[in-house]
């Protein structure tokens, strides 16, 4: 009797805890990859990037023989949260947030300070992880989320969702992350800035056609919490030289107005010693950085070679120096050294807008190239 009443239990048991009742198939799920904010005529502007994963992932080997299929959606409301609800109504399936790997900010939304509503919000949506990639861009953020990548490849394959490779091969402009962004946005002491995209429809063709493709356009600058302005990519020579996360940088150098020859630079760092004189800040920089010969078209010692590399290099440190200053911009957050190592002269000094700078503040720039590859050419004896 027992062994009945045992087994009827246990089939109970499993009639009734048998599936998942909640399961939802991975098919019938849109999955978001990327959130595009803008602000126009008063309303908030939500556009959505949904990929099918299967053209994310493939078979080695296998070619695909049609463009991946990616969908874009637009939605308007008095909020973030409106204009995702009136998405919400067209959506043919449940809308998934928690893949979403990129945002993308419209300059008019910045200038207009509207962000700040949507990163309160993003700091309260849990789907939305802090390790998600940041931009700012001047074009239509629908025509930025429909460009794609090489041979067909997903868009996840592309510098909106995959920044890291091509920042390693060439690195002028950092990929930031939400996290540092906002780490950065509200200290007084520091620029914040987002890399800003725009689409290059010339550069490239498949089988005789443009083929439209991302690229950077420069940063967008925020400065006290507020936006402050755009610095282009000429405006940012010196910009990798000074930063800690530089990779590897093409050095081009001229001699008697030709090419004389094509540097690689790896791995710059820069240490930075604050001074005060007389209530003025001054910052006193050393540099160091490894550099390989790509290209030698005009016969120099080796001497010759660092010496033209050391004057291009700060040259163009300087010239990013005051392209920012003319902004009223720390590009190199020289401010934030003295902030660091001298907080109470910092206060004493900054103004109103918390800038420590003068015009002649970038005072001496000590720069060390060290040549670890000739790259099999043979440079000139040095002269005794």
């Amino acid at each position: 009797m027992k062994v009945v009443k045992l087994t009827g239990i246990l089939i109970v048991l499993l009639v009734i805890t048998t599936g998942c009742w909640n399961m939802k198939e991975l098919q019938n799920i849109s999955y978001v990859t990327a959130i595009g904010f803008d602000y126009h005529d008063g309303k908030y502007v939500v556009y959505l990037q949904l990929l099918d994963f299967s053209s994310v992932a493939k078979l080695e080997g296998q070619q695909k023989s049609k463009e991946a299929p990616v969908w874009v959606g637009k939605g308007s409301g008095a909020s973030f949260t409106e204009a995702a609800n009136h998405l919400y109504e067209t959506s043919q399936q449940r809308v998934f947030w928690g893949h979403v790997s990129t945002l993308v900010f419209s300059e008019r939304i910045l200038k207009q300070n509207k962000f700040q509503d949507v990163m309160d919000l993003l700091n309260r949506y849990r789907e939305i992880r802090y390790l998600v990639w940041v931009f700012s861009t001047k074009e239509q953020i629908e025509d930025i989320f429909n460009t794609t990548s090489f041979f067909n490849e997903s868009p996840m394959m592309s510098i909106l969702h995959s920044p890291e490779e091509p920042y390693r091969q060439r690195s002028i402009i950092s990929p930031i992350r939400l996290y540092q962004f906002v780490m950065t946005l509200k200290e007084d002491s520091r620029m914040s800035y987002l890399p800003a995209l725009r689409i290059e429809k010339n550069q490239w063709e498949v089988s005789r056609k443009t083929q439209p493709l991302l690229e950077y356009a420069g940063i967008t600058v925020f400065w006290n919490n507020r936006y402050h302005g755009n610095l282009g990519l000429d405006d940012l020579q010196g910009l990798p030289w000074m930063h800690k996360k530089t990779v590897r940088v093409p050095l081009s150098l001229e001699r008697g107005k030709s090419l004389a020859a094509v540097l690689v630079m790896e791995k710059p760092k820069a240490r930075i010693k604050p001074s005060v004189q007389d209530l003025r800040v001054y910052f006193d920089v050393e540099l160091t950085i490894k550099a390989g010969i790509n290209e030698l078209h005009q016969e120099m010692s080796e001497k010759e070679l660092i010496d033209l590399a050391e004057r291009k290099i700060e040259e163009q440190i300087r010239h990013t120096y005051r392209k920012g200053f003319e902004r009223k911009v720390d590009v190199y957050n020289l401010g934030e050294s003295l902030f660091r190592r001298y907080p109470t002269v910092w206060h004493r000094i900054e103004d109103e807008n918390h800038f420590v700078l003068h015009e002649d503040s970038l005072r001496n720039i000590r720069i060390h190239v060290q040549l670890t590859s000739t790259g099999r050419y043979k440079l000139k004896a040095s002269q005794a």
